[in-house]
């Protein structure tokens, strides 16, 4: 009955939106059109192609650094919970103040230097260091290499008294370089990057099947998580009767340890493909198809005894098939399409989601939207583990597949300082991933507190929220509230599982590791010139863990973040960052407590 309702769904969109394609059509001048295709394609090849990686520090290639650093501005963004500070407790889908060299100081205006340095300190053994330099920056060139580091050594307090305090180590790094070279008819881009992560399994080793904690669990060793990135690129750059974009990536990631030191890790090999043409027709209108191919290769562990089932290291490949008609004017975005989409694994799957997208304006200040896609998510071992590091290493997780993923809404700037966007959404996934504790327990001294992956089908219920005010300048605050509803139902395979360990009925399960409510909020205050204030309170309620039969409600999360810098010129500023002021105890995974209040400070320096 739910799948019946998501194609009615799907087809009341896509009929919708064909009807207003008929009704908005409008010439328009064959130059400007050109442009626009043209910059469609460069965007896409931007986005698929241009290496995206996961550290994310606000700056991610020196070819960028054109201005001098600059506080955050009014704008949420999303990036991975693993390279949030261990400093700054982070949520999912929130913004992340781990102030590198790209939000530190007060806006200047654009300079021509080449580099930045950012580097900070502070209590807990937390350092944070970010470098970047363009060797080329030229209309043609494009050559950038950069390198983040972030670290912790510090200790982190339980709630159980046999364990008391443990060290949380990481040890973070990545670095890389990009290059692009613009000929008259295309743009050839080429890059890379090399990571390198250290890091103990510091949490609480607890058994969620009978909620004991584990005796013999080893804190102390570090696992060595490697990433290898390479990545090539070709994008048609003007105007033709066909456009294109080719692409082809490879990425390696490699564990050194499987459940135990003792035990060798598992190697991922994925190579990914990446083709479009899209050819104009006239007024704006363009017809185009999209490939994409993904096989993913895995190297067993040899003397891997605490292996789950010999198919969670099977081969497998993905494709995507996306064809699809745009249409742009004055009056309307309209992009109509479907993804036909083979996912390869353990059996062959053929399924179809919608590819739609639609922003109507509504007099000079609003715009209406609505975004009905779906897809797949590969849930490699590299993507996971940029996520949550502690995820189980000697078992992949099964391919997610978003049949509807609904989000409408509308965003609106009533006036030149204030801009908010309601919004609401429905998700429908099978093999969804949620996080829990881990249920082994018979590993001497082994990493005993790893999470696990439960993959339900799930469906989600969206509504949210966001407003951002900026008066001149001088005081700007953001605030977004999101709530969101779970309903989530067994696979076959997992029932087996959870129905053994007491999750009998449908209806029992929660959506584990996910709040149900977030707010995010923060305020930045210039009063003169060289000095900005800023305060930034997250807070997230409804998160549950599955243990020892029942579910257990999690800790509100509630974060409190003071920040003050101070920029002396054009090439070097300070700040100084106090976090978890309100001296509160929560954790994103169970059993790993995030660190106490703790302070930082820092400079930038552009050159």
């Amino acid at each position: 009955m739910a799948m019946r309702k998501i194609q009615v769904l799907m087809i009341t969109v896509l009929l919708s939106g064909a009807s207003l394609s008929g009704l908005a059509q409008e010439p328009e001048k064959e130059k400007e059109e050109a442009d626009k295709e043209r910059v469609d394609r460069q965007q896409n090849l931007n986005r698929e192609m241009t290496l995206e990686r996961e550290y994310d520090p606000i700056i991610q290639d020196a070819a960028k650094v054109n201005t001098l650093p600059v506080v955050r501005e009014i704008n949420i963004l999303k990036r991975p919970i693993v390279y949030s500070d261990y400093a700054a407790p982070t949520l999912p889908d929130k913004e992340i103040n781990t102030l590198p060299a790209g939000t530190l100081m007060t806006d200047v205006a654009h300079s021509n230097r080449n580099g930045y340095l950012h580097f900070a300190g502070g209590m807990g053994m937390n350092f944070n260091g970010d470098f970047g330099y363009h060797l080329l920056n030229t209309d043609r060139d494009k050559l950038g290499v950069y390198f983040s580091h972030r670290s912790t050594n510090g200790n982190v307090k339980f709630s159980v008294d046999s364990i008391g305090k443990r060290k949380a180590k990481l040890n973070d790094n990545l670095g890389g370089l990009d290059f692009k070279h613009r000929f008259d008819a295309a743009t050839l881009s080429l890059g890379g990057s090399f990571g390198y992560s250290a890091f103990n399994y510091y949490g609480m080793p607890t058994n969620a099947y009978t909620g004991a904690t584990v005796a013999e669990n080893d804190s102390t060793t570090n696992q060595g998580d490697r990433y290898i990135n390479v990545y090539a690129g070709v994008a048609s750059n003007r105007e033709s009767s066909l456009g294109y974009h080719v692409g082809v990536n490879y990425k390696n990631f490699n564990q050194k340890y499987s459940l135990s030191e003792l035990y060798d890790g598992m190697t991922e090999n994925n190579i990914g493909l990446d083709l479009g043409l899209s050819s104009p027709v006239n007024n704006g209108r363009s017809f185009g198809i999209d490939l994409k191919m993904n096989m993913l290769t895995y190297t067993e562990p040899e003397n891997n005894e605490v292996k789950i089932d010999s198919t969670a290291f099977n081969n497998r490949y993905e494709v995507t098939l996306s064809p699809y008609y745009r249409q742009e004017n004055e009056k309307l975005r309209l992009l109509l399409g479907l993804n036909l989409m083979i996912v390869s694994q353990d059996k062959t799957d053929v399924f179809v989601s919608p590819n739609v997208k639609l922003d109507v304006p509504i007099a000079n200040w609003s715009l209406f939207y609505v975004n009905l896609g779906g897809g797949i998510e590969s849930n490699t071992m590299y993507e996971l583990s940029r996520f949550n590091r502690y995820i189980n290493p000697v078992f992949t997780p099964d391919v997610s597949r978003t049949w509807a993923d609904l989000k409408l809404g509308v965003r609106s700037s009533a006036a030149a300082s204030l801009w908010f966007d309601l919004f609401a959404g429905y998700k429908y996934t099978e093999s969804d991933i949620f996080y829990n504790p881990s249920s082994y327990g018979w590993i001497d001294k082994g990493f005993n507190n790893v999470s696990m992956a439960f993959q339900p089908t799930s469906q989600r219920l969206q509504i949210g929220a966001t407003l951002k005010y900026d008066h001149q300048h001088i005081v700007d605050f953001y605030l977004k509230g999101v709530y969101n509803h779970y309903n989530l139902k067994y696979l076959d395979t997992w029932k087996n599982v959870y129905g053994a360990a007491g999750l009998d009925k449908e209806g029992d399960m929660e959506a584990y590791g996910r709040p149900a409510f977030t707010l995010d909020a923060g305020l930045n205050v210039r009063p003169v010139k060289p000095l900005t204030l800023s305060i930034d309170y997250s807070m997230a309620s409804g998160i549950y863990a599955y243990l020892n039969k029942e579910n257990v409600k999690m800790n509100m999360i509630n974060d409190l973040r003071l920040r003050a810098s101070w920029k002396f010129n054009d090439l070097f500023g300070v700040y100084a960052q106090l976090n978890n002021l309100l001296f509160q105890k929560h954790e994103l995974y169970y059993g790993y407590p995030l660190q106490p209040f703790n302070a930082m400070a820092g400079f930038s320096v552009t050159f």
